[in-house]
């Protein structure tokens, strides 16, 4: 059956962002919240952004068709906050949202470098400037949402640079299917009574780290066990294998802890802080101590990527911690009868080789089959991005 463009685009969308949409759409640190009461709804807002840029996008300009995105934002003042920053050129007056208006914008947005600008005004969405992303480290998480046409009668859907959804050709595609218990159960680990909404993109970090694979162009392997597993469920107790063909790190790297504290409120004084307990903490020293957080997410992140490049597994725990790297994963329990390849519309009928692929999805393979709380991450040499996992009993292999 196909989908009920555009709403089941918007569907597909809030469904795999997992959270109320306003409070989706919130910013990063140093920025100004969005209210709680902003109608129209974002489910309404995103609907409207998503057809008139379908529209937009078979429209020529001068006789030229022309790729276009926007950007989102509660109000213009979310472009101007500390971190990330965007460069706005603002209109004096803005200018209505409508296909003839991004038609004409369109050339001059530049897309991909550039963006309009999309905020509601008076109950309407009106086009408010032309906004550029600063250069910023390429792990760094942007919150905005993105709506994209990059050719004639294709949508996508982004949360700040990762894809979520596209409607390309009457279906609706996604890089998560539709069920994703491993990943949400990862983030409660993670997350625990945090409601952030830096916290709960736990699925968002691990897509930059898939990204980060594909970039550098190497290929590897990311292994998450199940709730309280480590590295002896996986390998048995310490000894020659664990020793000779596992590279364990001591601590562990916590991933989900930086995150985590990324996102917390935080109490850091200085002696003359707590002798005055009561005088609130200048706003630049917390400005700043959130970006040293936010660095360090980043490091993580950036290491996490290069271990990948070594011979074998990166293995993390459900919490994110990462304990191994150029692991060579066990041989699955029993044998693999079959592995199912997801199509676009997320059915999983599809059947998948393990003989024609390499090593890494063979072990990708066998390191789910039996555990359905576990997931992996694989890149291919040739830049090819999937998950493993067991879904309803099967071994699902999902392209990215």
């Amino acid at each position: 059956m196909r989908p009920k463009y555009p709403a089941d685009v918007t569907a597909a969308f809030l469904e795999l962002e997992g959270q109320p949409p306003l409070a989706a759409q919130r910013m990063a640190p140093g920025c100004r919240v969005a209210p709680d009461e902003a109608p129209p709804s974002f489910s309404a807002i995103l609907t409207q952004l998503i057809e008139t840029l379908f529209f937009a996008s078979m429209a020529t300009e001068e006789g030229r068709l022309n790729p276009l995105g926007v950007v989102f934002a509660q109000g213009i003042a979310d472009f101007e906050c500390a971190e990330p920053a965007w460069d706005l050129a603002r209109f004096r007056s803005a200018v209505a949202f409508d296909v003839e208006h991004l038609a004409n914008l369109a050339p001059a947005s530049a897309w991909p470098r550039s963006f309009l600008a999309v905020v509601p005004l008076e109950g309407s969405l009106v086009i408010g400037g032309i906004a550029v992303p600063h250069a910023r480290p390429s792990l760094t998480l942007d919150q905005l949402v993105r709506v994209v046409a990059p050719k004639p009668g294709v949508v996508a859907v982004y949360r700040g640079e990762l894809e979520v959804v596209r409607y390309e050709r009457g279906e609706v595609r996604t890089w998560m299917p539709k069920s994703r218990p491993q990943l949400d159960s990862i983030q409660r680990t993670v997350a625990r009574n945090e409601a952030s909404p830096l916290v709960r993109n736990v699925r968002g970090y691990l897509l930059r780290v898939v990204e980060g694979m594909v970039e550098l162009g190497r290929g590897g392997l990311l292994g998450i066990l199940g709730p309280g597993e480590g590295l002896p469920q996986l390998f048995g107790e310490e000894g020659s294998q664990l020793d000779t063909e596992v590279k364990r790190l001591a601590p562990a790297l916590g991933l989900g802890a930086a995150i985590l504290d990324l996102a917390g409120p935080h109490e850091i004084h200085t002696q003359d802080e707590r002798r005055q307990p009561h005088e609130e903490r200048p706003a630049a020293r917390d400005s700043e101590h959130t970006l040293e957080r936010s660095e360090r997410v980043n490091r993580l992140l950036d290491l996490i990527v290069r271990l990948t490049t070594v011979d074998g597994a990166v293995v993390m725990s459900h919490a994110l911690d990462v304990l191994a790297f150029g692991a060579k994963l066990p041989p699955p329990r029993a044998i693999i009868s079959e592995v199912f390849a997801a199509t676009p519309d997320r059915r999983m009928d599809a059947s998948l080789s393990l003989d024609a692929r390499g090593t890494r999805h063979r072990a990708a393979a066998a390191f789910v089959a039996g555990y359905p709380e576990r997931i992996a991450f694989i890149v291919s040499q040739d830049g090819n991005a999937a998950t493993f996992q067991e879904i309803d009993g099967k071994v699902v292999y999902w392209p990215l």
